[in-house]
């Protein structure tokens, strides 16, 4: 029986191996081999390597092995440095910066409280009070974090129309990309049936629901879509569900690298318009 080793191929009824040529053919063979389903045979490989003078002794074989594991790891991390990663990372990171803006400006309204009576929130606040001695540096810091967020939520909208073109037509790229980051990855959303989408992002409400605490949760974080928050509150379980349809529709053609496809947002504004006329 033969098996495959990390330095190489080993014949265990002959106790024969045939080694790699070199390191870079032991990690290419390595990230080529699929993982081993179920018991496999474990035979001494270092007493096989020494044995055939793969390595001299077991400091050699040691240092050998960890400097193929080392550069194995590193390729393995660098497969995953993709442009979807990326974007799965831009779009968390403009959602933390916004959770850091909104308790910043919590902050800076409290303090100026004390010293002012003035009901005023927001970038209006952080704006009168930059000049301000004891509160300006905190101001300009929130302005600061807010610039550094427009610039985040354009490259987030940049990198999700390119990677995904029809998604971010009809949800908008932001929301494109907080759905697939939402689902782990676009390959999940893309098998997603549309039911599990209009509700993923509410899942505390669907658990009190299955428990019978509380009625079926209507949409998730599709409801931050004009087309569904804008709605009336009757309408919007049916606006839902045909958003999330079409979305579902939209991820599976970006997935499968359909391109492009005007039709599929002029068919959902139809069914848009097609529920609120019938009301």
């Amino acid at each position: 029986m033969e098996i495959a080793a990390w330095f190489g191929r080993v014949d265990l009824d002959k106790e024969l191996i045939s080694l790699a040529e070199d390191e870079e053919s032991m990690i290419n063979a390595l990230l080529k081999r699929p993982l081993p389903v179920g018991p496999s045979p474990q035979p001494d490989l270092r007493r096989l390597a020494l044995a055939h003078g793969f390595a001299a002794d077991d400091i050699e074989y040691n240092s050998r092995l960890r400097g193929v594991a080392l550069e194995l790891v590193h390729r393995q991390l660098s497969l995953l440095a993709t442009a979807e990663q990326d974007l799965l990372q831009a779009v968390e990171a403009l959602d933390d910066m916004t959770e850091a803006i909104n308790l910043l400006d919590e902050r800076l309204y409290e303090w100026h409280r004390l010293h002012r009576q003035r009901i005023v929130h927001g970038k209006d606040l952080a704006e009168s009070l930059c000049e301000d001695e004891t509160l300006g540096p905190f101001a300009r810091a929130i302005l600061g974090l807010r610039e550094s967020r427009r610039g985040m939520e354009m490259e987030v909208s940049a990198r999700a129309e390119g990677l995904l073109p029809n998604l971010s037509a009809l949800a908008g790229p932001v929301l494109a990309a907080r759905l697939i980051s939402r689902a782990g990855g676009l390959h999940r959303l893309a098998k997603m049936p549309s039911s599990r989408l209009q509700v993923m992002g509410a899942e505390k409400s669907l658990f009190k629901h299955l428990e019978g605490r509380a009625p079926s949760p209507k949409h998730g974080i599709i409801f931050r879509h004009p087309a569904v928050m804008g709605a009336p509150r009757r309408l919007r379980g049916k606006l839902a569900r045909a958003l999330a349809g079409k979305l579902a529709l939209a991820a599976r053609m970006d997935y499968y690298g359909a391109g492009p496809s005007p039709d599929l947002a002029a068919s959902l504004e139809k069914r848009l318009k097609d529920i609120k006329h019938r009301k």
